[in-house]
This record gives C-alpha cells, structure tokens and sequence, in this order.
C-alpha cells in the first residue's frame, strides 16, 4: 500500500503543474469558448488516470518521480522535484533532522499512507452520504413531463442519476423558468456532465492532500456550467437571455454542500456566469483553431514527463566540517544539473599526549589524559600496570598425586606475595591393601587400598571360598537308584546328598505260571519267551537222593523285557549304570 500511495503523489504533484498550467491558460483564453477549458480539463483527468506516462524533451514537469519509490530503504533518501532550491532545503531533513530523533523515511511514509486512507474514506462517505440524503428528499415527487419530477424536497433544479438521470425541479419554481431551466438541464445530459462531475470529484478523493487539486475541482464545476449557458443561450436572442438570466438567479443554489455530485442549474459561480451570458459572442474560427492548438501543445507538454537522466552526480563540500559540527556537501548531476545536499559526518579528534594523571605501579593502574588539537574534547587512557620485579623463589607447596604443588616469591618494591610457577602433580598413587573382613563359604570378603601420600582410597571384594563337606548318613540304594550319602559343610552346615555308584540287586517276584517275573522295584520282567543261552548252573534234581548222582541240567536264562524305562525314574543315575 505504501508504493501505492508514493504512485498516487508523484501523479498529483505532476498533475499539480498541468492544473496551474490550465488555470493560467483560462486567463489567456477567456474569449474563447469554455468547450476548449473543459478539454484541458480532461488532459487534466487523463493525467491523474493512467499511471503510466512517456518521455519527451519538450515536456515542462520539473520531475515525474519526485519521491523514488526506494526513498524508505535507500541509504541516502532524497527527492527530486526539479527545483534545486526546493530540493536543498527538504534533502538535508533527512540526513540531520530525523535521525536524530529517531524518526526514518519509512516511519513518515506508513503514517502517511494511513492518514491518507482515511482521508479517501472520508471523502467517499461523505459523497454517499449527501447521495443518500438527496434521494430521500426527492422520494415523493411528480412527473412533469418526460424524466422530469416536480417535488417539494428541493430548492434549486438538478439532475440525479448517472445511468438513468432525471431532472428535479422545485415545486414552487415559476412557470416561465421551466423551458429554460430544462432547456439547461438537457444540455447537461447531452454533455454527459452528469458523468463527468461524479469523475472528478472521485479524482478530488483519491488526491484529497492535493490542494491544487481543490481549487481545480471548483474551476472545473465553473467551465461546465457556463460550457453548458453558451450552448443554450447560442441560439437565443437578447429578450430569452434576459429571460435566462432571470431563471439562473432565481434558481439559485443557496446551500452547495448538498450538491456534492449532482449537476444543479444554479449550482456555482452565479454572478459570474451572468456576466459571461451577457458578454458572450460567437467565437471567430481562429480563435477556435488557436484553442484547439493550444489544448494540444499543453497535453504534449504536460502529459509526459522530462527524460530520465543517468545521474552522475559530482559531489562538493559547501561547508566544511570540523571534530564538533557537522559539514554540508552538495551532489550536482553534470547532465541535468540536478542537484541535493547531504550532511558531512564530523571529523575525528586529532588527540595529543598531555599529561600522566596518574603514574602506575606494580599493584595499581595508572591514569594518561589526551587533548584534542583543535578543540577542546580530552579524553583518558588508562595505562597497564607494572610487572612485579621477582625476589627468591619458594616452594610454598609440595606437589602430591593429587595436588600441584607452588613455587611462590616477593616483589622487591611492593613486598607482594605471589605464585610464580605451580609443579605438577604425581600421577601414580601408593596404594596399600588392608583386610576388613575375611571371605567364608556364605559371605564375600572385603578390604580397603589407601594411598599413603594423599587421600586416596578404593574398596576391594573377596571371592566366596569352598564348602568344607564332611560325610554323613547313607540312604541306600536300589536296582535302580544308587546310594545317597550325606554330606555337610562343617563351616556353614549346608547340606547336599550325592549319589556314590552302588546299585542293588532286582527284587523279583513270579507273577505267572510260566515262570515270568517282575521286579516290584523298578517293575522289571523276566520271560522266557525270548532264550539266550548265557550260561550253565547245576541244580539238584528230585532223584539225587535215589541214585546218589546228581545230573547236569542245563538251564536256559530269560531275557530281561521291561515294561518301563527304570532310568525314567531317575535321570540322573542313567550313566552310572548299564541297561541289565
């Protein structure tokens, strides 16, 4: 927004040149018809419209940029408006004035693009407000005649509207007044006035901090109305002027804040569009050829601006500056002669050794004073102090394995006690061990490392030591499950059965008819179904004591066939004994 308001002032001040150009140009042309103002008004309108514009030798605009656009960042802000005097009394405000106090192009321009927004909102609010106000004093009216209303809210005839315009008149207007009033107001609609007024007043809005502008609108409210007197009374002769007259001073507007936008017939400038019915005389066709050539020599010379230049400023000190003030330099472009001041920073101090204030010592700072060569400025420096003048070195400090140790003397002119060197620590401790308590079989054992130089210690731990197992009861064993002998540790009392390796023999028992048997043990079985001969035995047989002989018999022993898996019963005892 901000580059949008710096865009709107370099228009308006641009346009500010076109306006005195055409105020001036009213005075030269006051004999030629007002048709040929209202064109230079419209070069007017053109340049506060279209933003942008061309370039020509022959244009007389001082500047078309007057502010730059990088004014607020630009390191050395200025403006150029063309005028070398104008631009050396503005330019310095911003090198001097507004640094110091603490004020930057940047802070101006913000606070100046909110002020002009409210202006521009104030202006458009106004001209709704007094629309508003206007259509409801007509909202009870008669139609005349065709798009003219007759109605009691008004004093003065005016047209309203813009796209569908109508024509109000009061109620109490004379009869006679009306074709003549109308005859005006039609002229109006003809022009298309009713377009143009509301066009410039909005110009007037969005350059209200303008007020060259101003009085521009007030001239150009004028122009249209006696443009719009020559028209009708072109035609008429010396009796319907008078008449004309008559009905323009009766009709008259006597509260024009009302008529903001609205084209009113007896709106502005009264008595001097009186005067210029009743001085009024056909131009002759030179004069009108010499206005058309005149409006077009303005519009070539105000519509475009001076060809921009590649400044090349050469820059001159006009005042010189001293170690106190500030000096002023002035840069001068060598093309275009434009030309803008800046402040020259001061000069440093040219300071000089004056005086020791205070000489230094070895225990305190000293104190030198400096004055200024061409003023009166003095400052201080202070001097380092003085390096202490060492006597006989002590060792004030053993070194241990965990602390340095200090070599320490006395400066012989202020007797000061200081560390001139620190000795380095011994890095290996030497430690001894003591025992705090003995490890057993339940408990670890503890002691301490201490060093004997210094203060260092560590804890050391003890492993568990063996149980000291004597043995106790047996359990004995099975043909499955080997003997368990107790054995207890005579230190602690843990006990723990282990097993020593001898098995016993199968408890067999017969259990059926053709001599099978099972262990009632381990619920081994003997059959005979399966035979293997392992070995002979010698029994006695029922006739030993018959015949006195006792016959071999050879007898076949059965295999061994388990119903379970004894070794299931005990795990453990697998290995120490085979499968029977």
């Amino acid at each position: 927004m901000t580059s949008v308001f710096l865009k709107l002032v370099n228009m308006s001040i641009a346009s500010a040149w076109l306006v005195l150009a055409v105020i001036l140009l009213r005075l030269l042309l006051k004999n030629a018809p007002k048709k040929i103002s209202f064109l230079l008004w419209a070069v007017v309108a053109v340049r506060l419209l279209v933003p942008i514009t061309l370039e020509s030798p022959f244009s007389l605009i001082p500047s078309g940029e007057v502010v730059p656009q990088d004014i607020a960042v630009t390191q050395t802000p200025a403006i150029n408006t063309g005028i070398p005097v104008v631009n050396n009394a503005v330019n310095p405000l911003f090198t001097t004035l507004l640094p110091e106090k603490g004020v930057t192009p940047e802070d101006i321009l913000s606070v100046a693009t909110v002020v002009w927004l409210i202006g521009l909102v104030g202006m458009l609010m106004y001209a709704a407000f007094s629309m508003v106000r206007l259509r409801w004093r007509v909202r009870v009216s008669v139609l005349q005649e065709d798009r003219c209303y007759l109605s009691d809210g008004v004093a003065s005839p005016f047209i309203l509207g813009i796209l569908r315009p109508r024509i109000y008149l009061p109620a109490d207007i004379s009869r006679e007044h009306i074709p003549y009033v109308l005859a005006h107001e039609r002229v109006h609609i003809g022009r298309k006035d009713h377009w143009w007024k509301p066009l410039g007043f909005l110009l007037l809005s969005l350059h209200w901090f303008n007020p060259v502008l101003w009085i521009g609108y007030i001239l150009l409210c004028r122009d249209i109305e006696q443009a719009c007197d020559q028209e009708v009374i072109s035609q008429m002769d010396t009796a319907e002027k008078k008449h004309y007259i008559d009905a323009l001073v009766s009709c008259a507007v006597r509260n024009p804040s009302v008529m903001v936008c609205p084209v009113a017939f007896g709106e502005v400038g009264v008595k001097s569009r009186v005067k210029g019915i009743v001085r009024y005389k056909k131009p002759a066709f030179w004069l009108l050829l010499a206005s058309v050539a005149v409006c077009f020599a303005t519009a070539g010379c105000f519509l475009t601006n001076p060809q921009s230049c590649s400044h090349i400023y050469v820059t001159q000190l006009t005042v010189s500056p001293t170690c106190t003030a500030k000096g002023v330099q002035t840069h001068t472009c060598k093309n275009c002669r434009h030309s803008y001041t800046t402040a020259a920073d001061t000069l440093a101090h040219t300071f000089r050794e004056n005086a020791v204030i205070l000489a230094p010592t070895c225990t305190q700072t000293g104190i030198l004073e400096y004055i200024c060569t061409d003023c009166d400025a003095r400052k201080t420096e202070v001097m380092d102090r003085l390096s202490h003048t060492d006597g006989e070195l002590i060792c004030t400090k053993e070194p241990n394995c965990t602390e340095s140790g200090e070599l320490s003397t006395t400066c012989t002119q202020c007797q000061a006690v200081y560390v001139v060197k620190i000795l380095e620590p011994n890095d290996v401790h030497d430690l001894q061990e003591r025992v705090l308590r003995e490890s057993t079989c339940t408990n670890a054992g503890s002691g301490i490392k201490a060093c004997s130089r210094c203060n260092y210690t560590e804890t050391c731990t003890y492993e568990l030591r063996e149980h000291d197992y004597k043995q106790g009861v047996t359990i004995p064993g099975c043909c499955v499950v080997s003997e368990m002998v107790q054995h207890t540790c005579t230190v602690c009392g843990f006990e723990d059965w282990l097993p020593n390796g001898v098995y016993s023999d199968h408890a067999w028992r017969t259990i059926s008819l053709d001599g099978e048997r099972r262990c009632f043990v381990c619920f081994a079985r003997s059959t005979a179904t399966q035979k293997q001969t392992t070995s002979t035995q010698t029994s006695d047989s029922i006739l030993d004591g018959v015949t006195g002989e006792k016959p071999k018999t050879t007898v076949e022993l059965p295999v061994v066939k388990w119903d379970i898996d004894p070794w299931d019963i005990n795990p453990e005892l697998k290995p120490n004994r085979p499968n029977p």
